[in-house]
């Protein structure tokens, strides 16, 4: 087999690694920049308070302390507006 044959086979698969990253139990970033980060996650796999750990981390890099801005909930999705200060 070619290797041209086999790239279809290996799209294939960095599109399911995508998918599966987006499931990995851990919330991903909407937004960031150094006055803050917007956070969204799924609220039946993930608290709140695993989500504000993230967004304290994220804040610390930059030797700030977080505050939370506020949480949206649609369902089971929330999105989280920290602000670095």
């Amino acid at each position: 087999m070619s290797k041209l044959s086999k790239l279809p086979y290996l799209v294939v698969a960095l599109f399911v690694l995508t998918l599966l990253a987006g499931c990995s139990g851990e919330p991903w970033m909407l937004s960031q920049s150094s006055s803050g980060v917007t956070l969204r996650w799924w609220s039946d796999e993930i608290a709140d308070a695993q989500a504000a750990a993230m967004a304290g981390a994220y804040c610390t890099r930059m030797g700030k302390a977080v505050e939370l801005g506020d949480i949206e909930r649609d369902g089971s999705a929330a999105i989280g507006r920290y602000r670095c200060i």
